[in-house]
């Protein structure tokens, strides 16, 4: 099977991903890469894998701006020349979790969505209203909470309800996932996407909202929680997530091969070599 692994990255610093693409470097595994265009643009190498760096924008955390990379990705994967079977999205700060063997014959399944077993209130506020707020920086706690509560007074006061123009019922759950490619166009093609512009952290909503169907398909992996849904490794418990180290090699080497795509989020690359017990690889530019 052909997978695309499409990257949302951003910074200076590209050794994480391209140790990934050493891991994952292979005829039937290729790249999408959207990379924040305040940053340079990374230079990325490998033997087999197709690398393809998309047009890239300014992304901000927490804004609508994320959502709009991540479609992009999944159009430049969905017009591409080559047919896919399935697309995961990760960050490039992740790390895989499966050999490149392994992975091409894990994904049986339709979809890897992680859902929240019941949404709360408080996420619904992410989208009942018009955020405009595509260029802030929102990463400041203080400017987060005074920002989303001037906007969400002011639509209080014109009497916005956008939950009840939409008539949707609302998701959540991680943002990172694995499809078929087969499900791309109900995703970038619904007209259900302007519900989620102008919002914030609606990164964790679009996905599952559209295909919230596929929530329901094993209600045995709920007690899991929505990332290991998705495959991902994530450590909610220790961090917002939790920043994996050199300490915890054994741990993430225990998961090689198992249930698990991949893990976020590392702090160095050099974990990603001693888990896998890699070399360095004399790798060439992929055109």
């Amino acid at each position: 099977m052909k997978h695309a692994i499409m990257v949302i990255g951003h910074g200076e610093d590209t050794s994480i991903i391209q140790e990934t693409i050493n891991i994952l470097d292979d005829e039937d595994i290729d790249f999408f890469i959207h990379w924040d265009k305040r940053n340079t643009r990374p230079s990325l190498f490998s033997r087999y894998s197709t690398i393809c760096l998309i047009d890239s924008k300014k992304v901000f955390w927490g804004t609508d701006s994320q959502i709009m990379a991540e479609l992009h990705l999944m159009e430049s994967v969905n017009e591409s020349n080559i047919t896919y079977d399935y697309v995961h999205l990760i960050s490039s700060v992740d790390m895989p979790l499966m050999t490149s063997d392994y992975f091409k014959e894990y994904f049986t399944r339709d979809a890897y969505i992680g859902f929240v077993e019941n949404i709360e209130p408080e996420s619904l506020l992410r989208v009942k209203y018009y955020y405009p707020l595509r260029n802030v920086k929102l990463r400041n706690p203080y400017v987060f909470r005074i920002l989303t509560s001037f906007f969400r007074n002011i639509n209080k006061l014109f009497g916005i309800n956008r939950i009840k123009k939409s008539g949707l019922e609302y998701e959540r759950g991680s943002n990172w996932f694995s499809i078929k490619t087969a499900l791309l166009p109900e995703i970038i093609e619904s007209k259900n996407l302007k519900y989620f512009y102008h919002s914030y952290l609606a990164d964790e909503m679009f996905v599952q909202t559209i295909l919230s169907r596929f929530k329901f398909e094993e209600k045995n992996k709920f007690s899991l929680g929505d990332s290991a849904m998705a495959l991902r490794y994530i450590d909610w418990n220790r961090g917002a997530p939790y920043l994996f180290n050199e300490n915890d090699i054994p741990e993430l080497k225990v998961n090689i091969n198992k249930q698990y795509a991949f893990a976020r989020k590392i702090s160095d690359a050099t974990i990603i070599k001693r888990v896998f017990c890699s070399k360095e690889k004399n790798t060439q530019l992929s055109e």
